[in-house]
């Protein structure tokens, strides 16, 4: 068997767009999230009552807001403040794309793929929500010893 026929399609391939159904008579969204930054994951389906996503499915984008490198508050805000019908775009897990957040980060992808783009993306929404900002005013004498209220 040719190389051609053995290669394996990219993950990128395998993404599915769909709407999140409302279930239930008070409306709520048929989905639930999972995983996120602070849990060093990809954020994923937990659990879908409305049908039409698997569960472990790793979620891209929602509602046009890509949302890999969000913390589970902030995509959860984002799933929220969407205007219905809201658009979500997941993958299932393999062996290029896992939950793991780290493992996808560590890898070495070529520069300008898709894979290095999604990096970028990954870690400016880190950087957004995981790097502390100072608020107060610069201390002309910054040795250790004069930064103790910081």
């Amino acid at each position: 068997m040719s190389k051609a026929a053995v290669r394996k399609l990219h993950w990128r391939s395998k993404v599915q767009e769909s709407f999140i159904p409302l279930v239930g008579s008070s409306g709520e969204l048929g989905v639930a999230v999972g995983g996120g930054a602070d849990y060093g994951e990809f954020p994923f389906v937990t659990t879908a009552p409305g049908g039409g996503f698997t569960v472990g499915d790793i979620i891209l984008e929602i509602g046009g807001t890509p949302v890999l490198g969000m913390t589970l508050g902030d995509v959860r805000g984002v799933l929220n403040s969407c205007p219905h019908p809201i658009r979500i775009k997941t993958v299932s897990p393999g062996s290029a794309l896992c939950k793991d957040l780290r493992l996808y980060l560590s890898k070495c992808f070529t520069p300008g793929s898709m894979d290095s783009q999604l990096q970028q993306v990954i870690r400016e929404n880190l950087y957004l929500r995981a790097v502390p900002c100072e608020s107060h005013d610069a201390v002309p004498n910054t040795s250790p010893s004069n930064c103790a209220r910081y």
